[in-house]
């Protein structure tokens, strides 16, 4: 048995090797009598885009408990269309669901569901990525996005279905935030912010020399360089993460243009400055 990421989840199968069929039920629980449960197969990564799952939820019609296979293409994440119902282009063998507590069950906010299926497994692919989640509201037949928690987010696994073996993958994204909020601290928060300080009270101390130049030269170098760095370790984590928006990205993005607006700002008048100092000195030659 697995636990999933959220309380009060978590799958247990049975593989038969013989015919390399796996049976396995997922343990889940709504979160609002008008939402959905899901779990799902990722035949390529272990992701949610690509994922073929079957979604559990109240019939929006009769009430009852219905459970429809759903294809997660890239559109998902996007909210570009309705989520809508099709068969899967796995070898799903068959699929049912049943809330605890029998037919006198009803649906609710904490109520507890299993999800059934039988798939055909190739005997050399036994390492399956599993995916699930639950949200909150469906319209029609199409359920709506899910939670955006580090839970909901991370909601997936890669399980050896022949060991039990669990290769708990590492969460890129994850890592490349903290990287992300490190850099841009250090960068943005202290070195640059440190330089044009040295540079305000330092350089009318005689006794410095040109050291105070070098010190806030390096210190803006070095804080531009990093958070180039973190812009572009930022760029990456939009292409991890369509249709994920945070009202900092475009603070972020403005801030980065303006620094390097002032590099290249700075850049030119210095260049300038020395074509003028040249053509000073030519001119005090002659």
């Amino acid at each position: 048995m697995h636990d999933a990421s959220y309380p009060a989840s978590s799958m247990a199968w049975t593989f038969h090797t013989h015919n390399s069929t796996l049976d396995l039920v997922f343990f889940g629980t709504f979160i609002s009598p008008s939402g959905w449960v899901g779990w799902g197969i990722n035949p390529t990564s272990s992701d949610m885009i690509g994922t073929r799952a079957l979604i559990a939820f109240p019939d929006p019609n009769s009430g009852q408990l219905v459970v429809l296979p759903y294809i997660l293409d890239p559109t998902v994440k996007l909210q570009k269309s309705p989520l809508l119902s099709r068969p899967l282009d796995i070898n799903l063998l068959s699929s049912s669901a049943t809330l605890y507590g029998g037919k006198m069950a009803t649906i609710h906010n904490g109520a507890a569901i299993q999800i059934y299926a039988t798939l055909k497994v190739a005997p050399n692919k036994t390492k399956i990525h599993f995916v699930w989640n639950r949200g909150l509201y469906v319209q029609g037949y199409s359920p709506t996005i899910h939670p955006t928690t580090s839970n909901d987010l991370s909601s997936m696994a890669t399980i050896d279905v022949l060991s039990g073996f669990n290769s708990a993958h590492k969460d890129d994204r994850k890592t490349l935030k903290i990287v992300h909020g490190i850099i841009n601290a250090v960068s943005w928060g202290i070195l640059l912010p440190v330089g044009a300080v040295t540079a305000r009270y330092l350089r009318h101390i005689q006794a410095l020399g040109p050291a105070w130049f070098y010190a806030h030269a390096g210190l803006q170098l070095s804080g531009f360089f990093l958070g180039t760095v973190g812009f572009a370790i930022g760029i990456r984590l939009g292409e991890l993460s369509p249709g994920v928006v945070y009202s900092l990205h475009s603070l972020g993005s403005q801030r980065s243009a303006w620094g390097l607006y002032k590099r290249w700002h700075y850049c030119l008048g210095q260049r300038l400055q020395t074509s003028i100092e040249s053509i000073g000195n030519l001119t005090t030659i002659l």
